[in-house]
């Protein structure tokens, strides 16, 4: 028996178990307090009759003290069970004491009931009744709030319970913010570095994952993770749950091997000093299968999932809420493993559990049925799939809302059922319906989160666009309304993500008045608040009203981009809806434009995720203006990148001589297939994908023994629609600019180490000086023939700014307001790193300028860009002399007819399928330029200097920007010794092809 002031100390191993009693009077108010002595415990309350009442275990760590508060609502002696939190292996000591006995006050009961129902809640969330817990904690919250105060450290605990059940059913937008009240008041109340400030962290993380926020996500589970090191230690069982987090997170990015190393090492830790059914150990199974599963192991992953499914059986039943996720991946690996009877029995018991814990109508049972179709459509039992798919579909719609990606996957099933039994009719209505939702979902995603966040969105996006490409190419190549569909999506997608990872909609609203930057502020709140709804989906909204709130709000929202296309130009080019009559009456008459894409073949009616999916190829699609759509499948991507790297080698080495013979093995695998289909066109409107952004086509042979310069005018392309831009008109704002031969400055190390006689001297190679890794140690030389060209440009352009020398600034550049022409001659520099990350800005370290690519970067816009003055030096302030892409893409061009940067590699950046170049080649035409010449590999200043001299010697005569060019190039063709592509064929012309007085 407890009495005030006599406390009692003693020593708790393993399962051990102490109970006490407290005598109390009806209505009275008693506290104990239990010290932590080196062991963690949990602290059980119970009714005299031997109910429980709560449990209290607000210390995680083992020095502490746990506070217990007991309203007696009747009389009688009171229990409490001591046990420790981790039994397996626990010892230590605690002591125990009664503080105080007085009556109890309405605040005390208040928090006392806060209690009671705080672990009611538990229980239901635990049998998955969650709106029954969310209602319990919201009320447990409102009474702690008046017993305690706001910032009550027991008010964090149970934002964090109620933010958790808000995510489980949802409702994302409640959780955000209940996850934000979370982290506020457990810092505020416990400080940061606490076990339950970290809790918070970590579960607003998760959130944050499964919003594809990844940024956002890593960093919060990495501070949770830290701090529950730093005060738990790293063989705490809380790690493994922190460990598990991060682990799903890398899973996401697609990083298994870092995912499975954190998993195996958070097991090792649990198994130490959890038991084999603690609910830890199961969800780890339960995630440890899961990735095995994304590996193809399928052994190890049923062994997993097998061992949590009996576990979870025997210790809570067959029922358990938590059973159901690992029966759905042991359903999809009997699927893949084409036992479709032991399939269907996963499946189905999944569904049920789904149903019942959930009800019939949520987005997780609409999920399991349309795995259960995939069962169905798998062993060829069609009609019973698009049954299945149907009904999967109509929940979707009703729970999750139209745009939901659970309503899309329902559709994606009955068009490839469709597909697989050689419907075209309908396989193509379901698809291009997908579509539709998918084109929705880009403009919306691409609104919110994170830069990482909208790079994975649409990485995960290809395989949607593969299955386009396929139903035309491999399902059915006689359609014309296939091959429309596919060119369709190549267009509406190519390139997407950039002009949303570069912020360009920032950089357009510092150019408009304050009343239209208000009329686009409302618009980016309208957009976010779309954005939410419609990708989150009802929530416990009903179904009729959020329809009446989407409808409301897309009206807002089109109502707003509709009086800012009247106030802009420059937003209207960028928010055009993009169709494929519009984009095919841009084309000149003589042209033809060619949309490259690259493409993984899927076959609809592969039994198997395994074998839907093949090696990826190239293909292009043809566009005329009065033409119906060609293509053409141009075979496997490896070969045709092969033979792009070898003509690479031969084209920016000009001692080899089978340049020509490497030309003509290209042009036969990407350009031969499609000459037919080019009929009479004698302009080349070219938009590449992969590797094909690396090549000059000019520079390939045609089967005569010519180069396609000498047959075609070509101008290269993002992506078709840039056409829709091209057709809004600009006005330039000031004169040219030419920047030439900056002072890069001699850091003092250089000084040192470099004898004069390196510099670089007007006849040696142009080098964009660049590192694997990083620019810690780069050295930018000279460029003194660069002078001589600013000049000669000047010389045609009299009322051109030339800008050299010190005067030759990043600043001078950033603040140019959208010359007629903008001329840049200087090094460029592209750094490709191992890691695929890059830094989110240059650090500095020891005087250097570095760019840490240890760090995860999320823009690889800030691999690439341009030096100028004091590039070699470190400068304080903003003007470090190293311009990034994504610095250039906030430039104000918009009105610039032309830039050119005469540099060496200004046209590389980071490929990637679908998205073009990363970079420079980019970011320019962000800025607002229409046209771009730029670079492929590093040239000499004496043969850069004749091309350029040649080049705007033709704008001058009146020439287009994109024949001017060809006509210097077609010059040096002719001349002895400038035979040799790497002479010629480096710069390339991208965009806006008229003369600078925009004639075509």
């Amino acid at each position: 028996m407890l009495e005030p002031g006599r406390p009692i100390e003693r020593d708790l191993t393993g399962e051990e178990s102490h109970t006490y009693q407290l005598a109390l009077e009806a209505g009275e108010y008693a506290t104990v307090t239990v010290e932590q002595r080196g062991i963690d415990v949990v602290v059980r309350l119970m009714e005299p009759g031997g109910t429980l009442i709560t449990e209290f275990d607000g210390e995680s760590r083992r020095q502490g003290r746990e506070r217990v508060g007991i309203v007696a609502d009747a009389a009688g002696a009171y229990r409490l069970a001591i046990r420790a939190r981790y039994p397996k292996g626990a010892i230590g000591r605690y002591a125990i004491g009664a503080a105080e006995r007085r009556p109890a006050t309405s605040q005390d009961r208040a928090a006392y009931e806060a209690r009671r129902l705080g672990s009611e809640s538990v229980k239901l969330s635990t049998a998955g009744k969650y709106a029954e817990a969310r209602t319990l904690v919201a009320r447990a919250l409102e009474l702690t709030e008046t017993a305690a105060g706001p910032d009550a450290s027991y008010v964090g605990a149970l934002a964090i319970a109620l933010a958790g059940l808000e995510r489980t059913m949802g409702d994302y937008a409640s959780a955000e913010r209940t996850y934000q009240r979370a982290v506020a008041v457990s810092e505020k109340s416990l400080g940061r570095e606490h076990p339950q400030t970290a809790l918070a962290l970590e579960r607003f993380g998760l959130l944050y994952r499964e919003r594809n926020d990844y940024g956002k996500a890593e960093k919060l589970l990495q501070e949770a993770l830290d701090i529950d090191e730093k005060t738990l230690g790293h063989e705490h069982p809380r790690v493994v749950n922190a460990l598990m987090s991060i682990s799903l997170l890398h899973s996401d990015r697609q990083d298994f091997r870092r995912a499975s190393a954190e998993l195996q090492e958070a097991l090792a830790i649990a198994e130490k000093a959890l038991e084999p059914d603690s609910g830890s150990i199961i969800a780890l199974r339960i995630n440890l299968g899961d990735l095995l599963l994304n590996l193809n192991d399928y052994d190890r992953a049923e062994a997993q999932l097998s061992e949590a499914v009996q576990v979870l059986e025997k210790k809570f039943g067959p029922e358990d809420p938590r059973i159901e996720a690992p029966l759905l991946n042991l359903g999809i690996i009997a699927r893949e493993r084409k036992q479709y009877p032991r399939a269907l029995e996963f499946l189905w018991r999944a569904e049920a559990v789904n149903e019942k814990v959930l009800g019939a109508r949520h987005a997780r049972t609409a999920s399991t049925l349309i795995s259960i179709a995939n069962v169905y459509r798998s062993q060829g039992d069609y009609a019973k799939a698009l049954e299945v798919y149907h009904r999967a579909r109509e929940v979707a719609a009703s729970a999750a809302g139209p745009y939901h990606n659970t309503t899309m996957l329902a559709l994606l099933g009955i068009g490839r059922t469709h597909a697989a039994q050689g419907n075209s009719a309908l396989a193509l209505e379901y698809q291009t319906r997908v579509d539709q939702i998918l084109e929705k979902q880009i403009g919306l995603n691409m609104t919110v989160g994170s830069e990482r966040a909208r790079l994975a969105y649409v990485e995960g996006m290809e395989k949607r666009t593969d299955r386009t490409i396929s139903l035309n190419t491999m399902g059915f190549p006689a359609d014309q309304g296939a091959a429309d569909q596919a060119a369709l999506v190549v267009l509406q997608r190519k390139g997407r993500v950039f002009d949303a990872i570069a912020g360009n909609l920032a950089a357009l609203r510092e150019r408009l008045n304050l009343e239209d930057q208000w009329l686009l502020d409302d618009l980016g709140t309208t957009t976010a608040r779309l954005a939410t709804l419609a990708l989150s989906g009802p929530g416990k909204t009903p179904p009729d009203d959020y329809q009446k709130q989407l409808a409301a709000l897309e009206a807002t929202h089109e109502r707003l981009e509709g009086a800012i296309s009247e106030r802009s130009a420059e937003f209207r080019a960028q928010s055009q809806v993009v169709t494929l009559g519009g984009v095919r009456a841009a084309i000149p008459v003589h042209a033809a434009l060619i949309e490259f894409a690259t493409y993984h073949p899927f076959d609809a009616r592969a039994a198997t995720d395994a074998d839907s999916y093949g090696d990826a190829h190239y293909v292009a699609y043809i566009l005329r203006r009065d033409s119906p759509v060609r293509w053409k499948d141009l075979g496997p991507a490896k070969d045709v990148d092969a033979a792009i790297a070898r003509l690479r080698n031969a084209l920016s080495d000009p001692a080899r001589t089978d340049v020509r013979q490497l030309a003509r093995a290209a042009d036969a695998k990407i350009m031969q297939p499609i000459r037919a289909s080019l009929d009479d066109a004698t302009q080349l409107l070219i938009s590449p994908d992969g590797e094909l952004n690396l090549i000059p086509f000019e520079a390939l042979e045609d089967e005569r023994g010519r180069y396609l310069i000498e047959c075609y005018a070509i101008t290269y392309l993002t992506s078709g629609r840039d056409l829709l831009r091209m057709q809004v008109p600009r006005v330039s704002k000031s004169e040219p600019v030419v920047i030439a031969d900056p002072s890069f400055g001699e850091p003092a190390i250089a000084r040192a180490e470099q004898p004069r006689s390196k510099a670089t001297s007007s006849s040696t190679m142009r080098r964009s000086v660049t590192t694997a890794q990083d620019l810690s140690s780069v050295y930018f030389a000279r460029l003194a023939g660069t002078a001589r060209e600013g000049r000669a440009i000047q010389s045609l352009f009299p009322d051109a700014q030339l800008l050299t020398g010190p005067r030759a600034t990043k600043a001078a550049l950033t603040h140019v307001m959208a010359p007629r022409i903008l001329h840049v001659a200087t090094h460029g520099f592209f750094l490709q790193d191992a890691s695929h990350g890059v830094s989110d800005a240059p650090a500095r370290a020891g005087g250097s300028r570095v760019i840490n690519t240890g760090v995860t970067i999320e823009n690889p816009l800030l691999r690439s860009g341009l030096a100028f003055a004091g590039a070699n030096v470190k400068k304080p302030g903003s003007d470090d002399g190293v311009l990034t892409a994504l610095e250039a893409s906030g430039v104000n061009l918009w009105g610039t007819r032309l830039v050119v940067l005469s540099a060496c590699d200004t046209g590389v950046g980071e490929v990637k399928n679908g998205e073009g170049v990363y970079g420079l080649r980019r970011a320019f035409f962000l800025a607002g330029t229409e046209t771009l010449v730029m670079s492929l590999w590093p040239v000499s200043d004496y043969d850069t200097r004749e091309l350029m001299i040649a080049y705007y010697t033709g704008l001058k005569s009146g020439l287009g920007r994109g024949e001017a060019l060809r006509q210097a190039k077609l010059a040096m063709l002719q001349r002895n010794g400038r035979q040799h592509p790497f002479r010629w064929a480096s710069f390339i012309q991208s965009g806006e092809w008229a003369n600078l007085d925009g004639q075509r």
